[in-house]
């Protein structure tokens, strides 16, 4: 997907890289395509907060990214948390996610497949060689490089010892079931999301079912087999190990590396985590990985009612405490838990402003609103935890009629204008699609309202969503 143009208030450049795009927006930074000094093509992250925890939070993030080995990762150029704008410069991968990939093409196949497993779980090696735990591994966190599949997206991974309390910080339809008990994420909750990110690639849909809501999923990754159906028999038992509820029964990401290339090699034993290397000259410490709970095999996990309260009322698809989200190649899809019909994407339009008493419903749209539109919308504030963005595009016909496409939500909906104004129209979504692995879609009604060069996008309810749409 290209980038949207920069906005009005974007920086034109950051440090010694000039930006010639946004990739995407999240709840704490925003992404831009950018070139360096030679003319090279990187990914310029910056963070929108610069509160002294945010900074110390982002130090850490970028001194462990530092410590990854970059043959299968995006490798970091330059980084400062000491200018006015924090940010962190990475090499840009130029292909689409392995998410984009499946929604466009279907589920990958032989070759192509064992490759996707081979790289990830070398890259998924390497970053915890590094004494890291990514915490959000995911298909949209997996680019199809020119080179090769490459992991992104340490905005949210945090270094072993760099917190120490629990965090629910990722995507639930690949959270790890100890996630669940309130014990903190290590290696191999990396290695449950490895798992289910590479059925997902083998047959276009998560182990644990679709996400129609954050509670019901929770419940089926803490209770219930996953479902491998579709997935080769090569595959199918290193997988079922992976996504064992006992994190101790799982293997190491360091084993899965070597089975996948060597498959006579020792298996069915979960190695002990790897010692984490003593830290770069200048970096930040970190300590061992935090002892993994053990459960026996196929107990059933009682899933903490505060855990499920917040999941119910969250419309964020995001448990997030304290994550950056960097924007559309990197960003995390969001999710909701649907509480009514029709359905709209979650992080989207809910419900939208009430129409005024000069608005009519008699179908016709106002004066130059058929066609074409797309742009970025962002919800911020509600109850959700940090902003969620997305690329939408919009096509009406002079009837009223239309469809929505949420590319990073995962959803395609069908438009009913249902009242009109001047310069104004509201409208309700039905669901079309939402097989993407972010399918969390609710009700709701959105409003455009002509603005200067395009329309301003708007509902309101849980969160204020809002964006300016372009001619297509």
């Amino acid at each position: 997907m290209p980038p949207a143009p920069l906005q009005p208030d974007d920086p034109r450049t950051v440090g010694r890289f000039r930006l010639t795009g946004r990739l995407g927006e999240g709840g704490q930074g925003v992404v831009y395509l950018g070139e360096g000094p030679a003319g090279e093509r990187v990914a310029v992250k910056t963070l929108k907060t610069t509160d002294e925890s945010a900074r110390a939070r982002f130090a850490r993030e970028m001194a462990a990214a530092q410590r990854v080995a970059p043959f299968c990762t995006a490798a970091v150029v330059d980084a400062s948390a000491d200018t006015a704008v924090p940010y962190v410069v990475s090499e840009y991968i130029d292909g689409p996610s392995l998410q984009e990939r499946v929604l466009e093409q279907g589920p990958l196949r032989e070759g192509e497949l064992q490759r996707l497993a081979v790289n990830t779980a070398s890259a998924l090696a390497a970053i915890h060689g590094a004494g890291i735990v990514h915490r959000d591994l995911k298909p949209a966190n997996v680019l199809l490089g020119p080179d090769g599949p490459r992991v992104v997206d340490f905005g949210i991974a945090r270094a072993i010892d760099a917190e120490t309390h629990t965090q629910l910080v990722g995507t639930p339809a690949y959270f790890a079931p100890e996630w669940l008990e309130g014990h903190p994420p290590t290696d191999r909750s990396d290695v449950f999301a490895w798992a289910g990110t590479i059925v997902y690639a083998a047959t276009g849909r998560p182990p644990f079912g679709p996400a129609d809501s954050i509670p019901a999923v929770m419940h089926r990754i803490a209770n219930g087999e996953p479902d491998l159906g579709g997935v080769p028999p090569w595959l199918a038992p290193l997988l079922t190990e992976c996504l064992a509820k006992d994190p101790a029964r799982r293997p190491s990401a360091r084993d899965l590396m070597v089975r996948l290339v060597d498959p006579s090699a020792e298996h069915g034993r979960a190695e002990a985590p790897a010692p984490v290397p003593p830290p770069p000259p200048g970096g930040a410490t970190h300590a061992a990985s935090p002892e993994r709970p053990r459960r026996g095999r196929g107990r059933r996990v009682a899933v903490p009612a505060a855990v499920v309260a917040a999941a119910a009322l969250l419309t964020g698809g995001w448990l997030v405490v304290n994550s950056l989200d960097d924007g559309a190649r990197d960003a995390p899809p969001a999710a909701s838990s649907p509480s009514r019909t029709p359905q709209t994407p979650t992080n989207g339009p809910t419900n939208g402003p009430s129409p005024s008493p000069s608005e009519t419903s008699d179908g016709a749209l106002p004066a130059g609103f058929a066609g074409t539109w797309t742009g970025t919308i962002t919800q911020r504030g509600g109850i959700t935890v940090g902003d969620a963005s997305t690329t939408v595009t919009i096509e009406l016909d002079d009837d009223g009629e239309g469809t929505a496409d949420y590319v990073t939500w995962g959803c395609r909906m069908s438009l009913s204008v249902t009242e009109t104004g001047p310069s104004r129209a509201a409208f309700e979504e039905q669901i079309e699609d939402a097989t993407g692995i972010t399918g969390f879609c609710m009700g709701g009604t959105i409003t455009l309202e002509r603005t200067s060069g395009g329309l301003r996008y708007r509902s309101s309810g849980t969160g204020d969503t809002e964006g300016v749409l372009r001619p297509a």
